[in-house]
């Protein structure tokens, strides 16, 4: 028993040594790029499309139409901290999450991220960010568990942009604090 406290001491002691910018593994996304809208006939004006962390989407603003009133796969997004992974005490450690709009140049872009159905540990505020342009947020340790949240977007299509499904994309990092 003191052997083992001694070991936990002596790991948490050498995590002040470690860089803080180190990544959680796995990140994964499914699916891989933003959601299709399906065939979006232009707008005159610009058009933001709304789409819940289950799957509804909705035209909050503008004039473009979208062709299907069906839902739509939202993404998922997975992490952890592979077994065991002392090299970095995944265990100890919070971790912080950074959800941004890649800059594809499209005419169609991601406006706000929220997210819902976190599972696998808490947030470190004790409650979900609220929706924004770019989400950070910070997470309790991992506890050897998978870290799952699903992801709603609004995407904001430029106006008189082509018919068709427009792409768009986004990127997910997570590092320790």
């Amino acid at each position: 028993m003191l052997r083992a406290l001694k070991l936990l001491i002596f790991l948490v002691a050498g995590s002040c040594l470690l860089p803080n910018a180190a990544t959680a593994q796995m990140v994964s996304l499914s699916p891989q790029a933003g959601p299709a809208l399906g065939t979006v006939i232009r707008g005159s004006t610009a058009t933001t499309f709304s789409m819940t962390t289950a799957g509804v989407v909705s035209r909050t603003s503008g004039d473009a139409i979208r062709m299907s009133s069906g839902m739509v796969a939202v993404p998922t997004v997975s992490f952890n901290c592979g077994l065991l992974n002392l090299a970095e005490l995944c265990l100890l450690r919070p971790v912080r999450v950074t959800i941004s709009p890649s800059s594809a140049g499209g005419a169609a872009t991601i406006s706000r991220f929220r997210i819902s159905n976190l599972s696998g540990t808490t947030y470190r505020s004790g409650s979900a960010p609220q929706d924004a342009s770019i989400l950070v947020f910070d997470l309790n340790p991992l506890l050897l568990s998978t870290v799952t949240f699903k992801l709603g977007l609004d995407v904001l299509v430029e106006a008189g942009a082509q018919t068709g499904n427009a792409a768009y994309s986004y990127t997910v990092s997570v590092t320790f604090i």
